[in-house]
């Protein structure tokens, strides 16, 4: 095995819709999740200067076929897309399903299989079909959606309630790293209200973002003059797995995203600024996801150094990140699995503002999980959606001062997929 792409890869366009909810969401109410995500195959179809009969295949992604019922995805989205009589294929890796895509694409194109693929994912997170209708919608409870998504874990490690997500991925990860590096939980709670501020000013300046609303406004909003004082709140912000609290976790969503893979050299005469996709690591792992360290997970780091040795980069090389952040103290160990951060000092970044998209490491521009909003099999797109805009210069008020020319992506597939993409520039 060589580890190596036998061709250069390019993203040439990108689309990703608005996050929210199909039934509540002013932009998106009445909208099926079928045009949703037509939108966002448009939008990156539109970049690419492509159109629907222009790509070779077609890898459609959506992990949980029980609230959008929409199997076959590839052949009952093809009109919507305009790909009819393309070869297509149904795919899902949970939450890195697209960016699995992009690495499955990368591969057919490096092979010489196809010129070019249209990657997309769709997810509904709030809403569900109702009844028999195709196109009719109805609300769908968080523990139902949990317990969906629990599908996912080996049922062997089940409960009747659906896996312990939450204190297996915030609680324990977070006693973790308080013990390992001597964080009291007064400083941790501290630095864990810092983080949620950035990720909420990301999502205020972002309008697809599911949440566009400033932490400070939101405690203004509910009577509160010091907004840590709402962030202590026992009533808007419970603690969820001691001592990580509900806003440091995941917000549900509805949502589409799609990019078009392609070679590099037919990427240079496309419409918009090409990406070159550098390299990608995927390592995944049953239950356990960690020994007596919860801050370190073996299949996160195999896929870190698979990527980064396909890329050939070196941590230093890194101009911005996203890690997967449905639970924000474990996007804070990966980002220092990546070497981004320093080990032990994540969340002192975080208090330092150094996250933010005007520090001197950025991370999570678009709002990352928490704002931005998750839809399990559209999420890892629009990571990379944003990797792509701040490598052009074109994600408006929270574009990085520096234009990054080296991007990387991890995400998390429930449970669990570590994957790791590699973006640079062309």
């Amino acid at each position: 095995m060589t580890g190596k792409l036998r061709e250069r890869i390019a993203i040439s366009g990108v689309g990703c819709s608005r996050f929210g909810d199909l039934l509540e969401t002013p932009e998106l109410k009445g909208t099926s999740i079928q045009e949703l995500t037509a939108r966002a195959v448009k939008e990156a179809l539109d970049d690419a200067g492509l159109t629907g009969q222009d790509v070779d295949a077609v890898f459609a992604g959506n992990a949980m076929v029980h609230s959008s019922q929409v199997p076959g995805t590839y052949s009952q989205l093809s009109k919507w897309t305009g790909t009819q009589f393309k070869a297509g294929v149904h795919f899902e890796a949970q939450c890195s399903t697209t960016n699995v895509g992009a690495a499955l694409a990368a591969m057919a194109v490096a092979a010489g299989v196809y010129d070019t693929v249209l990657v997309y994912g769709l997810e509904t997170t709030r809403t569900k079909v109702k009844d028999f209708s195709p196109y009719e919608r109805e609300p769908v409870s968080h523990q139902q959606t949990w317990l969906w998504t629990d599908m996912a874990v080996n049922q062997a490690y089940g409960v009747p309630q659906g896996y312990d997500i939450f204190s297996t991925y915030n609680g324990l990860v977070a006693l973790g790293y308080c013990r390992k590096y001597g964080m009291s939980i007064e400083d941790f709670d501290r630095s864990m209200f810092e983080l949620c501020k950035t990720r909420r000013l990301h999502g205020s300046m972002n309008p697809k973002a599911n949440i566009q609303e400033k932490l400070e406004d939101r405690a203004k909003r509910e009577g509160f003059s010091d907004p840590f004082d709402y962030w202590r709140s026992d009533e808007h912000n419970p603690f969820v797995a001691w001592p990580s609290r509900l806003l440091s976790l995941v917000t549900t969503a509805d949502g589409a995203s799609a990019m078009v893979i392609t070679r590099a050299d037919l990427a240079k005469g496309g419409k918009s600024p090409p990406v070159e996709l550098k390299g990608f690591g995927i390592s995944y792992s049953d239950l356990p996801w960690y020994g007596e360290d919860p801050t370190y997970w073996e299949f996160d780091r195999r896929a870190i150094d698979t990527a980064f040795e396909m890329a050939g980069i070196k941590p230093a090389d890194i101009d911005y990140l996203h890690t997967h952040d449905c639970s924000h103290i474990s996007g804070i160990c990966t980002a220092e699995a990546t070497g981004y951060l320093e080990p032990g000092e994540g969340l002192n970044a975080a208090r330092d503002g150094r996250l933010r998209f005007d520090g001197d490491r950025p991370m999570s521009t678009h709002g990352g999980r928490h704002a931005f909003g998750h839809a399990w099999g559209a999420s890892a797109g629009t990571d990379t959606y944003e990797a792509v805009l701040q490598m052009r210069g074109q994600a408006g008020p929270r574009q990085i001062k520096k234009q990054p020319e080296i991007s990387v992506i991890h995400t998390h597939g429930y449970a669990m997929i570590g994957t790791v993409v590699v973006l640079g520039s062309i």
